[in-house]
């Protein structure tokens, strides 16, 4: 929405901010410790995904790496562990739950590898180097 114009900076970076203090205050104070670090990695992840001076969207490696880990792994390990604290059911890893976060770790990194395809155009003019741009 920034790039558009439909959004102010500003308005983004409020909005950013609120949710970054929002969201981990959530996890913090209803959830177990574990799942409270899951998260906090996540969010660090997308931070520096996103977040001057890093932007490791800039570089295609990182970029992937970056998407795979959050929606490949602790996405799926993350809910799997809330579901079984919110039922009250001991964690005890599941091969199943293991299949499915490898299977979702190499479908994030195709995402990743095909995410910037629309906007070859944009990240051109802009200097972001993707997989889609090279």
């Amino acid at each position: 929405p920034v790039a558009s114009g439909e959004m102010s900076e500003k308005a983004a970076w409020v909005a950013v901010l609120t949710a970054g203090i929002v969201g981990p205050s959530i996890v913090y104070n209803f959830f177990p410790t574990l799942l409270f670090k899951l998260y906090m990695l996540g969010w660090g992840l997308g931070a520096i995904y996103s977040v001057p001076p890093f932007r490791t969207k800039r570089n295609p490696l990182l970029a992937g790496l970056t998407i795979a880990t959050v929606r490949g792994f602790l996405l799926n390990f993350g809910v799997y562990y809330a579901v079984k604290d919110a039922i009250g059911a001991p964690f005890a890893w599941s091969p199943k739950v293991a299949f499915v976060a490898r299977f979702m770790t190499v479908f994030a990194t195709v995402i990743a590898v095909t995410k910037d395809l629309p906007d070859v155009e944009g990240d051109k003019a802009y200097n972001i180097s993707t997989f889609a741009t090279k």
